[in-house]
């Protein structure tokens, strides 16, 4: 599947992104591409990118450089904007006061498919000039930060999978998300020819998004009706995350202006295909060498990529709430479909949860197969590199590998949660997975998580009404 090329390898993309540090450049930006209109906005817990419109002359004299005033409730509320209770950073109790969205210039960027408009990233801070700790995009920072400061510069490379729906949103949710149309119809994995049916479309979201500065480097047809994957150039860590929640957001306005809906969600039906959320990566040391390579043995990884390979199998099961955050994220791993369901590793096998991919030279690497589509990217890369920092540092030495299907070889001693519920007790109660990612964010999470396993359990299903009320 996914390639990894270095990034001195990669030649010129078809795209001309803008390069601001200054206010005269930011001028000389907005003048020469007629912008009006900049969005602007944050990453949530769940993976939401909100903020706000903003007008091109309001940006520049005012919110490029001081931020933009917003509420709060950003991490006070789920994915639905229903005020989640008691969280101890924010409620009624605190009457949800402002937080600022200062914008990160290095992510401006041009909107290809809405002229005269432009995008930026923000970081979040408190009213007293403190980064806000919660916030995702800080806490993949930090660990960034921390692998640097250990010698290393972290790489990433994401593959996603996502449905194509025929219909808008609001057109699906008038029928009540019932008899779904597939953009496409049937399994055709890989169909060259099939693919020419839909090119319109995923042809037209590889441009698009080439000249958005975020690069696809393959798609194809997934093994779902009207699924397809999408792989991502690799990149610096937080760039990666960048683009992969870019990616999302732009995959669903793209498809919406041809009428249809996107969605990323990590199981769709029980007859099809999960979506998956691949994340590869690997180290690049101070030499600029990747640190996983093993010239000597090019048949493993070298000592510092088994090591950080330990880690993250280490880690798996604390870890296993941000790689599945959701109640449907379970679905996808139930059974053999091949997604990573244990904390388990192996050569180029993709029955497990950490596939191995040695090499004497750059594309030495691992990939993570546990989390889903649906997942955070800035939470996924973040549990994970920071359990691999944890694997180097502590001198971890992996299991055995694992030949042949892993499905039919995990016992209690591997298997990960197979519940939201079970994932947030352990991670509540991992002292390693606090001591990473902090206190503060572990207790915010967990309670969120929490709070989603409540909603569901309080809802009445179509598979119980139809099960129980004749026999019963």
């Amino acid at each position: 599947m996914l390639q990894i090329t270095p990034q001195s390898e990669v030649g010129p993309v078809s795209n001309e992104q803008p390069s601001v540090s200054t206010a005269n450049e930011l001028q000389a930006f907005v003048d020469e591409h007629q912008i009006k209109t900049f969005k602007v906005g944050a990453v949530d817990v769940d993976g939401l990118w909100r903020g706000k419109r903003i007008a091109a002359p309001y940006f520049l004299e005012s919110v490029a450089s001081k931020g933009t005033n917003i509420c709060n409730i950003l991490f006070g509320w789920d994915l639905q904007d229903q005020s989640i209770p008691n969280l101890k950073y924010t409620g009624w109790q605190t009457g949800y006061p402002d937080i600022t969205l200062l914008p990160d210039l290095s992510t401006l960027k041009l909107v290809p498919w809405e002229p005269g408009t432009a995008s930026v990233i923000c970081d979040i801070y408190e009213m007293d000039g403190t980064l806000l700790e919660l916030a995702p995009r800080a806490l993949l920072r930090r660990i960034v930060e921390q692998a640097n400061a250990a010698g290393y510069a972290p790489k990433c490379g994401y593959e996603l999978e996502v449905y194509l729906l025929k219909g808008t949103a609001d057109e699906l949710e008038a029928k009540g998300f019932r008899d779904l149309e597939p953009f496409s119809r049937g399994n055709h994995t890989y169909s060259v020819q099939r693919d020419t049916g839909s090119e319109y479309l995923i042809g037209e979201i590889r441009e698009q998004l080439a000249a958005y500065g975020i690069y696809i480097e393959a798609s194809n047809s997934e093994h779902g009706p009207g699924q397809f994957e999408v792989n991502m150039r690799y990149c610096d860590a937080l760039a990666a995350a960048d683009g992969a929640m870019l990616l999302k957001n732009s995959i669903k306005e793209i498809a919406a202006k041809h009428g249809c809906t996107a969605s990323f969600i990590a199981k769709l039906s029980p007859e099809w295909a999960g979506s998956s959320g691949h994340l590869h990566q690997s180290l690049v040391d101070a030499h600029g060498n990747i640190a996983f390579a093993n010239p000597e043995e090019p048949g493993r990884l070298s000592a510092v990529g088994e090591a950080y390979m330990a880690g993250v199998v280490d880690l798996a099961k604390d870890m296993t709430a941000l790689y599945l955050p959701t109640i449907n994220s379970y679905k996808r791993t139930e059974g053999g479909s091949w997604a990573g369901s244990s904390s388990t590793w192996g050569y180029d096998n993709r029955t497990v949860a950490v596939r191995a991919i040695p090499s004497a030279g750059p594309a030495a690497r691992i990939e993570n197969r546990i989390a889903g589509a649906d997942a955070n990217p800035y939470l996924v890369i973040a549990a994970s590199l920071s359990a691999g920092l944890h694997g180097i540092s502590k001198g971890l030495t992996p299991p055995a590998p694992m030949e042949g299907n892993a499905y039919e070889q995990v016992g209690p001693e591997t298997a990960l949660p197979h519940t939201l519920e079970s994932a947030c007790d352990v991670l509540e109660n991992s002292n390693t997975a606090r001591t990473l990612l902090g206190d503060a964010f572990v207790d915010h999470y967990v309670a969120t998580r929490r709070w989603e396993v409540q909603q569901f359990r309080a809802q009445v299903t179509e598979w119980e009404v139809a099960r129980y009320l004749e026999h019963i």
